[in-house]
């Protein structure tokens, strides 16, 4: 039943960021507000969502990642990508 949680789970995140958190992160974006964007979203969103949409954005903003992609072509000419982590 595991699988069904993770699924469950993928939906919600995605129904959200349509239903609402690309507004909110657009709008906080545009120097609103979270009583402002709680005014201008056509969805009913409570203020602590909203607050939490704007930290995960911040956190997810001044992030930096280590990371970078490699690419791979094998003896037939064919593309791969992997993550590999940056070297410093």
């Amino acid at each position: 039943m595991e699988e069904g949680k993770y699924f469950k789970q993928a939906l919600s995140s995605f129904s959200a960021d349509v239903a609402y958190a690309d507004a909110i992160r657009h709008l906080y974006d545009k120097g609103l507000d979270t009583a402002q964007i709680k005014k201008q979203l056509s969805y009913p969103v409570s203020i602590d969502i909203i607050e939490k949409v704007i930290q995960d954005y911040e956190t997810k903003k001044n992030t930096k990642t280590d990371n970078i992609f490699v690419e791979d072509v094998d003896k037939y000419g064919r593309k791969s990508f992997r993550l590999v982590k940056k070297e410093v």
